[in-house]
């Protein structure tokens, strides 16, 4: 819902309005040799700098180029602490979690054993988890296929709301879908859904009667040798703390601007828990090995085929234009991964966030390079860091360096003004006028309020049951369900009548990464008392969602 979930969301582009043009210098591998160093005292201080103005207490960087690997750890993996940053730290990789997913469901697809014989890329998903799998509309129920989830086309929003409203299990996440309307048809363009991915997910555990934790550790990581990658909490942080010190868990932050105008850490119980979309925990080194593959497609070794690798790096959507480095702002999304031109040269990978962790990881196939960054909070460092040394590997002259931190900076400023414009934008012509009362006084309002899918809201008084005397707008909260994660909440603003703003959060409040603001307008009954509350929990529809006073 918010730009906080990327999280399962794709950083590249979700974050990416800020993402710049450059001129075109393409560099054939053979230009660095084995002169390529990239963490030189500049490159160090430039990596501070960012860190140091966009406020991440921490970052790994590992770059690939050939047989040679490089890896740095930059500030801290907990704060409290003083633990430094190293390339063996662990992070929660969010969105990247996709192509793993794709990657397993290829196992099925190109498997000769007789159980999956009718599986390949265009079954569809209803064919396989038919009972859970059941959407508002019949035709997308029957046809959407694993390449349609896998490269989101499927005409399903986000509803991220859904799933982290409340403690909910992946099959359960894939039944609420039928609850849950579709933006557009099917195909008719690209629409970034986690539930998708979960949905795959589920398919996969379905069909193998097995669990991903089991299957991406034996078919994909262990061959890999990726022996610190994990797909649950508790995994990795037993690893951890058997390791002697060298394996740690880094600690998510998230910037509170309004309070304590400090880094503030997120509680792991406010972090979801693993499925399709994101659930991976590994560290720079780790997905080093996870990037040689897609570099090296032809390695008879590589626990997925050559073929697989060209489907999950081929076009299969276009992706909306954007003010990208790529070339016209404009690229692709194949199976769990995207891609785009830059400088003449294809590149492809993914980003990935959740909760006060980001990855970026992006490769030249050309070039035989790759580069992972992984940071400790929501911040547009990583990114600019990446693109750096992207320019750098390149030798794109100074003046010709995509300026990430200029995209940024004006990310940034564009994000708040729509965050302090939200009551005109959303309700327009509503900032000057003398507002009608709500019909009801606030004590009326509070309660529980249900939807199928969204699960459940409670609304309370914020400044007390009146009209405020002092002339004030009213004002009421709303706290999310039991079992909740992100510390989503919300607090609703009054408009007009029934009408109210919702400035909705999932992390610490006053970060702007992880703010919104939604209509909502309350329903008064025949009775005079409140029936429910329409909600824009989709942002990506104009429809609010009813969700009942119970």
């Amino acid at each position: 819902m918010l730009l906080s979930l990327l999280f399962l969301t794709q950083t590249t582009y979700a974050l990416s309005s800020w993402l710049g043009l450059g001129s075109q210098y393409p560099l054939s591998r053979s230009d660095h040799g084995k002169d390529y160093q990239p963490f030189t005292a500049d490159f160090n201080a430039f990596v501070n700098n960012t860190m140091s103005e966009f406020l991440a207490p921490g970052l790994a960087i590992a770059i690939v180029h050939g047989n040679a690997t490089y890896a740095k750890g930059y500030g801290y993996s907990n704060l409290e602490r003083q633990e430094e940053m190293t390339p063996r730290t662990l992070f929660f990789a969010g969105s990247t979690t996709k192509s793993f997913t794709a990657a397993t469901m290829s196992k099925l697809v190109e498997s000769n054993e007789s159980a999956y014989a009718a599986i390949d890329w265009d079954s569809k998903l209803a064919n396989l988890i038919r009972e859970d799998f059941v959407l508002s509309e019949e035709y997308a129920s029957n046809h959407i296929s694993l390449t349609d989830a896998l490269s989101h086309r499927t005409g399903m929003p986000r509803h991220d709301i859904s799933w982290v409203n409340g403690n909910v299990s992946v099959k359960h996440q894939v039944q609420q879908l039928r609850h849950l309307p579709l933006h557009r048809e099917l195909r008719a363009g690209w629409e970034y859904c986690n539930l998708m991915f979960t949905a795959v997910s589920h398919a996969i555990e379905t069909v193998t009667n097995t669990s991903m934790t089991t299957l991406l550790k034996q078919w994909i990581w262990e061959p890999l040798g990726m022996h610190e990658t994990f797909y649950n909490l508790a995994d990795a942080l037993d690893y951890a703390g058997n390791s002697g010190g060298k394996v740690n868990m880094a600690t998510g932050y998230l910037y509170d601007n309004v309070t304590s105008h400090s880094m503030v850490p997120v509680p792991f119980p406010h972090i979801p828990p693993e499925n399709g979309a994101g659930g991976v925990i590994s560290h720079v080194l780790d997905y080093t090995k996870w990037i040689r593959m897609f570099l090296h497609p032809e390695n008879n070794s590589n626990p997925i085929s050559a073929q697989t690798v060209k489907m999950m790096t081929s076009a299969h959507m276009p992706l909306p234009e954007t003010n990208w480095p790529y070339t016209g702002g404009i690229g692709w999304y194949g199976l769990g991964l995207n891609g785009g031109i830059y400088k003449d040269l294809v590149v492809n990978g993914h980003d990935g966030a959740v909760n006060g962790y980001m990855t970026s990881m992006l490769w030249i196939p050309e070039s035989d390079f790759g580069v992972v960054v992984m940071q400790n909070t929501y911040s547009l460092a990583a990114n600019i860091v990446v693109w750096r040394i992207i320019d750098n590997f390149l030798q794109v002259s100074v003046g010709e360096k995509f300026d990430g931190a200029a995209m940024a900076r004006k990310s940034q400023a564009d994000r708040l003004t729509r965050i302090e414009n939200a009551r005109e934008r959303l309700y327009p012509g509503s900032a000057g006028m003398t507002p009608i009362k709500p019909s009801l006084p606030l004590k009326a309002y509070e309660g529980t309020y249900r939807h199928p899918a969204y699960h459940e809201f409670t609304v309370a008084t914020s400044r007390g049951e009146t009209y405020d005397v002092q002339n004030t707008v009213p004002s009421l909260s709303m706290a999310p369900s039991e079992g909740a994660y992100l510390n989503i909440s919300a607090t609703l603003d009054h408009v007009n009548g029934e009408h109210w703003l919702a400035r909705f959060h999932m992390g610490t409040p006053g970060n702007w990464m992880v703010e919104d603001a939604v209509k909502s307008r309350f329903e008064i009954g025949a009775s005079g008392k409140v029936q429910g509350l329409w909600f824009q929990a989709e942002p990506a529809l104009d429809e609010l969602a009813w969700f009942e006073k119970v």
